[in-house]
């Protein structure tokens, strides 16, 4: 302790504005907020045999940087910090380790908010343990440690850090099914929703993948999201099984929870990944793929489509609409092959093969090997 103690010393001696009227008075003031809460634990899991805790104290002897970094919030306010505290790799040095070690890092907060950090930010960016902030010890609804990711969305700046999970092997898995939410959601139970004093309809996550997937596959360990504006998150099993899908009114398809922070939900879902099931959202898909005509309506093709949820290598696919009746088509069947969302909300498959195949009412693609 006498060693943070120390370090604490210099920093606020390097931090303190010039031209305070008692610097003396303010050093051992701020000197007293930090030690409040230099002995709170946070876990550590991933990086040895088991589970270990380390204190804000030990945090505070490493080597630290002190950035300033400005981001918006998902309501679209800014937040800005000057944070002080050791990068995420310093820390890991002690242990042999670094960020890119890791395919996913998942901060997790006391009021249960949750992000992981996916590889292609691991292998990019600085991650600040901050300890401190513009000089200053966090206030209160911040402590003891707020994760900050300069150039990254405010999402990733975890508050009030209690635990830190080191995952490497898991990613998104290629497709063998893909499920279109919007015909698959009239075939589930739906409930009211009040969302921002506005009712809304949800369907159980749960019933979705209950329906559809394997949900009793325990090896699954997290789901994977887009949403429609290119955001990638990973959301752990259980969290995603106990949420909820809105399917109407804004933001839709938007995964949510009454027991999750707003945070940790998301709008715009353009596809959902649990295990070797896809579930994508031809709604959003019209806003983010080129459109082209297929037949009366305007589409997107079915080549952007796969490319986005990413298949096991195919022969064939086959396509299964409402009423079971499947059509199996060849690769070279599919070349020019589009999927249309007519106005009523129903999607369609339109083949483009000289046989001009449709499928009406489209419910799944599966992968024939």
């Amino acid at each position: 302790m006498k060693a943070c103690l120390k370090i604490i010393f210099l920093l606020i001696t390097a931090l303190l504005l010039t031209g305070c009227s008692d610097p003396v008075r303010q050093q051992t003031e701020l000197r007293a907020e930090l030690e409040s809460y230099a002995d709170e634990k946070i876990v550590i899991s991933g990086l040895q045999d088991k589970d270990f805790e380390i204190s804000v104290a030990e945090l505070m002897e490493f080597d630290t940087v002190t950035k300033s970094a400005a981001s918006n919030t998902a309501d679209g306010q800014q937040v800005k910090v000057k944070i002080t505290g050791p990068l995420l790799n310093t820390f890991l040095q002690k242990y042999g380790k670094s960020q890119r070690d890791f395919s996913v890092v998942r901060f997790s907060a006391r009021d249960k908010y949750s992000i992981a950090v996916v590889s292609d930010i691991l292998a990019n960016r600085d991650i600040i343990l901050g300890f401190m902030d513009k000089g200053k010890a966090l206030i209160g609804e911040d402590r003891p440690v707020r994760v900050v990711i300069p150039e990254e969305r405010a999402m990733y700046w975890v508050r009030m850090l209690n635990r830190i999970d080191f995952e490497t092997g898991e990613s998104a898995r290629l497709a063998e099914k893909i499920i279109f939410l919007e015909t698959a959601s009239e075939y589930l139970p739906q409930e009211d929703y009040e969302y921002y004093e506005r009712p809304d309809k949800v369907i159980k996550t749960r019933d979705l993948i209950g329906k559809y997937a394997d949900i009793n596959d325990t090896a699954i360990k997290n789901v994977f999201m887009v949403a429609a504006d290119g955001l990638k998150k990973n959301e752990t099993r259980a969290n995603f099984l106990d949420g909820y899908l809105k399917i109407t009114g804004s933001d839709i398809p938007k995964f949510l929870s009454p027991d999750l922070p707003q945070g940790m939900h998301v709008r715009d879902l353009l596809s959902i990944s649990y295990g070797t099931t896809a579930f994508f959202s031809a709604a959003q898909a019209l806003n983010v793929f080129p459109l082209l005509s297929v037949g009366e309506e305007m589409g997107f093709a079915f080549t952007d489509l796969l490319k986005q949820i990413g298949t096991t290598k195919a022969v064939s696919y086959r396509f299964t609409p409402t009423d079971g009746q499947s059509v199996l088509l060849s690769i070279s069947e599919t070349a020019n092959a589009g999927i249309c969302m007519g106005s009523d909300g129903a999607v369609s498959f339109v083949s483009g093969s000289p046989a001009n195949k449709t499928v009406n009412k489209l419910l799944s693609i599966e992968v024939i090997e």
